[in-house]
């Protein structure tokens, strides 16, 4: 698609913003850039300098996977658009149109200065509100499927990952924590790879407290520990409505949130005492118990 047709399918006086700059040349953000008309890449380049200082920890996403699911979905509030020319053309007219005025075209490299070191973005970095959360009442019932808790786990990577394994195995939500929960953005939803857009999401305030919400409502809480009696094949036998409480690497589940579960299992792993591997990644657990529950169906 040329340069001409995309201004014109953008909106209005982006004719305004061919202005050549110094050398010559047609400035990166020649066309999307209606709040500096005419400006040069210099200009611009400070501009995404102040923006990088200004929002460094506000709620950036960046990715195709990732800012592609969140321009398509409506919950999301949608501030600003980084984005170079290619991935524009990638994305196409009928996600950018409703940005308006908030999308800019910027170089790959620019577009670095604005986001953490080592974002992998493709040329799309995107700035928006919170995605707003779901209220427990609305994923609970009826009482049938899976449920991941997530017990102060707070890598981005490790969230992320859970996202992606709920999708994966249809989960009905993932449940975490307010003050321990990291922002559903960055290398969250970059690991997500848009997941995180579509497995809805419940924040409580208490984990314990809403485990035992949830065993009221019909459904049975299984605790992964490493001294559990049981294994996940033994728990998840007859399975229907199934909670899956994950907790942090290292410290696991929390003793109020063991309590409050109705069972704890183990992943069994005859080689650790040989290979002296005693414990899994968070996300590679939660892959295996997932995997069991719907196994038990």
């Amino acid at each position: 698609m040329s340069r001409q047709t995309r201004n014109k399918n953008l909106g209005k006086n982006h004719k305004k913003n061919h202005k050549k700059t110094g050398d010559g040349r047609q400035g990166a953000n020649s066309g999307w850039n209606p709040d500096k008309q005419g400006a040069t890449r210099s200009e611009n380049r400070g501009e995404n300098k102040r923006e990088s200082r200004t929002n460094k920890h506000e709620n950036w996403m960046w990715g195709h996977h990732a800012v592609k699911a969140a321009l398509e979905n409506p919950r999301r509030t949608h501030h600003k658009l980084y984005i170079s020319r290619k991935m524009g053309e990638r994305l196409g007219d009928v996600l950018l149109a409703p940005l308006k005025n908030n999308a800019f075209v910027m170089r790959p490299g620019e577009i670095d200065s604005m986001l953490p070191d080592g974002a992998v973005h493709q040329g799309a970095a995107l700035l928006s509100a919170p995605l707003p959360a779901h209220d427990l009442a609305d994923i609970t019932a009826p009482a049938k499927g899976l449920i991941i808790v997530l017990d102060q786990i707070t890598d981005p990577h490790n969230v992320g990952a859970m996202f992606r394994l709920a999708a994966a195995f249809g989960a009905r939500a993932v449940i975490m924590q307010t003050r321990n929960a990291p922002p559903l953005a960055g290398a969250v939803t970059k690991v997500a790879v848009g997941t995180v857009e579509t497995v809805p999401h419940v924040l409580v305030t208490n984990i314990a407290n809403t485990l035992l919400e949830l065993q009221k409502t019909g459904w049975r809480v299984t605790g992964l520990a490493g001294e559990a009696d049981i294994t996940l094949e033994q728990a998840f036998i007859n399975a229907e409505a199934e909670v899956i409480v994950m907790g942090a690497e290292g410290p696991g589940l929390r003793k109020r949130v063991r309590d409050c579960c109705d069972q704890l299992a183990k992943i069994p792993m005859p080689g650790s005492a040989a290979s002296g591997a005693e414990s899994l990644n968070v996300s590679t657990a939660a892959g295996i118990a997932l995997y069991e529950a719907v196994r038990g169906m």
